[in-house]
């Protein structure tokens, strides 16, 4: 599904498969060494009109010449996009078993925020390669999405010495080649090679059992101008009387002269295998039971494979040998002469075919189809009762693009049906205000008239909603998930394929919900539950999803080991399909910068911090991005940095307006770190006002409140007053890391209330539940002071021996100090631009440089200054620097 495993859709399967070649094909040495002079590393492009036998001239010089490594044969996509377009040549390599080297090419799986940098991971999957790779991609003038084109050129620009790349296409414009010209690894075919020679058409009479004369030969190339496809259509259409292809009419362009021809090649044929091609000519590809479900003809073997035989414009796939295609410009023909004759026809013969895809495991091709057919509520049924869970799966832009004409199709006349179709389309772009919109006019439609109502239109409207839920109202995550879950529950899974994929959809998203109120142990149970569901299923990204929050759940427990550990895999993985920029991923980072923060790894927690921002875009876990800028304001804290502090929580603040609302868990971070910010800044006061009383310890949101109130007591110059608000330290317990802390502090508390034996069983028992996970940052933070009494124990304790010598070296040894020294009185908060004032005040910089600097006036400054020695309680420039170092401002 959302893995490579999934990748090769039934459809795609069909387009990496090269055609193979007709009986009559004129094999032409001068164009397979053409193509063999382009070797490893080389770009060849093969670029003509259509009709001139560009592929199958490589799919000749592949039969005939050996090729090192495997070959990769993709036809090219008319829509998918960016994502869609790599997903289908990874698949195409895959096919090829196209070594994946020490990369993992094939781990690769494009997803919602797939773009260069991760177009630039399957480029150095390729050069890893141990062996060479040929890499055709087939109908290039099909791609219409600039970044499409954009990526090839990109490939082109990068191409690694191991690939060699075949380009087949009507024009070559758009791949900007001078580049690869001048440096001369450019193998360029071009019209006038595949034009037939008077030798070439000699042969090609032979294929067809006619000796032509030299006049036929002349009349043929004359009238021709070398064109194969209209030499075939020519001979074919004039069976015994070759005098018949020199008549005026051919003369003009190819297309007129291929319409001629085709017209008078169908009205030879036998009425019943006329109306067999005319049926069969609603699908690109053919085998016989479609055939069969399109025609109701039991024969319908026999009669494709008299149509290959008798040279009708038909080839079997290479390496599909029961599938069959039409030549494109005979197709164009038939879909013509099809709707001209009977209008009614195509609709019919469309919900034929998307029946029997249905029926054949590729439901993305039935919603097309449907579509084509102008059956909405088909679309609908299929969309929502087995190819919803797509839209999560590498075969999202082949979803995605069957899809437009539903959304078209509502844009003029919007039903229940295309309006929910819609829906799902906005979730694949992103737009989650008009997804929710969508759909919503969806289910009011659907109330007004029940009878079109399906489970699984019902499911994907409250669907809709969970995502609303999950990405702007957190509060409400959990009772939509819920109600996801009581529509599956209602469904029968004959009539709902897809409802264990959207029970598992509903249960992840459920688990993470009780993670953000604060139920761990219930929240690890259900991730627990969809983690493995997801890997019977193959949803990778799903269950990287869950993975991500078991991490999280482990780390409010206070087992870093075992976060340690899940990051690493998940990192792992992430990393080898390339999904460091999706959504999911934004909690993977959100562990990981608190696990290094935990540990004083600063550096380290800053590039988490960094990358879990990067990750942010369409459909944002804002959980995960809470959580990434509290480690933010964390980080900052630690490093006394009270500018910094300021400005994480600023963005702390702005993730958290993203919901209408936060749970528990999520609210109760959100105001520690402020709190702690506030500390910070000398504003310890404050803090216990707004905080009150104390919270119970047995919650972890209880526990971090009561840590923080104690910092604040602390701050403050009362010890005593930290003590009462920690309680018995015993109650700590469930919550290791809040319980490390809650020993420090009291330790602290009773150093400075002259009680160092109890100071040190505090500390002995905070370094004793500390040293099998490695938390360091909490002795950190608590600086001389800790520093004196870690020094202290060092000499009256043999326990943890080595993570004591570890914490010593970080937190340096210092000797006890006095209460009344430890902690500069509180003041006045500095504003934002008095911040940015004194942060010039240690340099040389005078008055007017800060103001020109700063594009302020003068007089600005200096009033800015005059307010800073006010609230410091100094009277010159370098006390004020002093009295803000000590503050931790500077």
């Amino acid at each position: 599904m959302d893995t490579p495993r999934g990748r090769l859709s039934p459809r795609l399967r069909l387009r990496t498969a090269r055609p193979a070649l007709p009986p009559t094909y004129v094999h032409r040495a001068r164009l397979d060494d053409a193509l063999t002079a382009c070797g490893p590393g080389d770009v060849a492009v093969v670029a003509a009109g259509p009709g001139y036998g560009k592929t199958l001239a490589v799919s000749a010089w592949l039969q005939r010449r050996a090729v090192d490594g495997p070959v990769a044969w993709l036809a090219v996509g008319e829509r998918g996009g960016l994502r869609g377009f790599w997903n289908d040549v990874l698949g195409a390599l895959g096919a090829a078993g196209a070594p994946t080297g020490p990369s993992g090419l094939h781990d690769i799986a494009p997803a919602m925020a797939f773009a260069e940098s991760e177009v630039d991971l399957i480029i150095d999957g390729i050069a890893a390669a141990p062996a060479p790779v040929t890499l055709v991609l087939d109908d290039l003038h099909r791609i219409r999405a600039p970044e499409v084109m954009h990526s090839i050129r990109h490939l082109i620009a990068r191409q690694p010495e191991r690939l060699r790349l075949i380009l087949i296409t009507r024009t070559a414009a758009e791949l900007r080649l001078q580049r690869v010209r001048l440096d001369g690894r450019l193998t360029e075919i071009t019209t006038r090679d595949l034009q037939f020679t008077a030798d070439d058409v000699v042969e090609f009479g032979r294929c067809v059992g006619t000796d032509f004369t030299a006049a036929d030969v002349d009349a043929l190339l004359e009238r021709t101008q070398g064109w194969a496809t209209g030499l075939r259509l020519a001979v074919l259409s004039a069976r015994d009387d070759l005098g018949h292809v020199t008549t005026p009419r051919l003369t003009g362009q190819n297309e007129l002269v291929a319409a001629y021809l085709l017209e008078e090649v169908l009205e030879d044929l036998a009425p019943t295998d006329r109306r067999f091609l005319l049926a069969t000519s609603v699908v690109e590809t053919i085998t016989p039971s479609l055939a069969h479900a399109l025609t109701g003809r039991v024969d319908s073997r026999r009669v494709l494979d008299n149509l290959v035989a008798g040279n009708v414009l038909t080839v079997r796939l290479a390496d599909r040998p029961d599938w069959y295609a039409y030549h494109p410009l005979f197709r164009e023909l038939l879909v013509y002469r099809l709707g001209a004759e009977n209008p009614d026809a195509p609709a019919d013969l469309h919900s034929r075919a998307a029946r029997w895809w249905v029926d054949n495991g590729d439901p993305i091709a039935a919603i097309g189809h449907f579509a084509r057919a102008g059956a909405w509520h088909d679309v609908t049924a299929v969309l929502g009762n087995v190819a919803g869970p797509l839209v999560v799966s590498p075969q999202a832009s082949s979803l995605a693009a069957e899809l437009e004409a539903a959304a078209t199709e509502a844009a003029r006349r919007p039903t229940a049906d295309t309006l929910l179709a819609t829906a799902v389309l906005c979730y694949h772009r992103g737009d989650f205000a008009e997804m929710s919109r969508s759909a919503e006019d969806a289910g009011r439609l659907l109330d007004a008239d029940p009878h079109r109502s399906s489970p699984g239109s019902r499911i994907l409207i409250a669907l809709t909603r969970m995502v609303t839920a999950r990405t702007s109202r957190l509060l409400e995550l959990i009772d939509r998930c819920d109600d996801v879950l009581a529509l599956v529950a209602q469904a029968s899974r004959v009539e709902v394929p897809a409802a264990q994929a959207y029970a598992l959809l509903a249960r992840n998203n459920r688990g993470i919900g009780l993670f953000h109120r604060g139920d761990i142990d219930a929240a690890a149970r259900e991730l627990v539950a969809s983690r493995a569901t997801a890997e019977d299923l193959g949803l990778d990204l799903t269950a990287l999803a869950a993975e991500t929050y078991l991490a999280l759940t482990d780390l409010v427990r206070g087992d870093l080991t075992v976060v340690a550990e899940r990051i690493a895999a998940m990192t792992v993985v992430v990393d080898g399909h390339g999904w460091t920029r999706q959504p999911q991923a934004v909690a993977l980072y959100a562990s990981q910068a608190l696990l290094h923060l935990e540990r004083n790894d600063l550096d380290a927690a800053d590039r988490a911090v960094w990358m879990g921002r990067r990750a942010v875009g369409p459909g944002c876990d804002i959980a995960a991005l809470l959580i990434v800028e509290a480690a933010a304001a964390g980080i900052a804290v630690l490093r006394a940095d009270a500018y910094g502090a300021r400005a994480a929580c600023r963005r702390l603040e702005a993730a958290r307006q993203m919901s209408s609302g936060l749970p528990a868990l999520l609210c109760s971070w959100h105001e520690v770190v402020v709190a702690e910010t506030r500390i910070l800044m000398g504003e310890a006061e404050s803090v216990i006002a707004f905080l009150g009383e104390s919270s119970s310890a047995a919650t972890y949101s209880g526990a971090l409140t009561r840590v923080v109130l104690a910092k604040a007591h602390l701050a403050a110059d009362r010890p005593a007053a930290a003590i009462d608000a920690l309680g018995l330290t015993a109650g700590f317990a469930p919550h290791r890391l809040q319980a490390v802390e809650a020993e420090l502090l009291s330790a602290v508390a009773w150093a400075r209330l002259h009680r160092e034996s109890v100071a040190l069983e505090h500390l002995a028992t905070a370094v004793r539940l500390a040293a099998p996970v490695r938390q360091i940052r909490p002795f950190v933070a608590g600086g001389p002071w800790t520093a004196g009494l870690l020094t202290r124990l060092d000499h009256t304790t043999t326990d943890e021996p080595e993570f004591l010598r570890e914490l010593i070296g970080v937190c340096g040894r210092g000797q006890m100090v006095e209460a009344t020294s430890a902690v500069p009185p509180p003041m006045e908060s500095l504003t934002d631009r008095e911040l940015m004032v004194l942060r010039y005040l240690p340099t040389m910089y005078k008055a007017a440089e800060i103001a020109a600097d700063l594009f302020v006036s003068v007089n600005t400054v200096k009033t800015h200054q005059q307010s800073i020695y006010r609230k410091l309680g100094v009277s010159s420039r370098r006390d004020a620097v002093d009295r803000a170092k000590e503050c931790h401002l500077i």
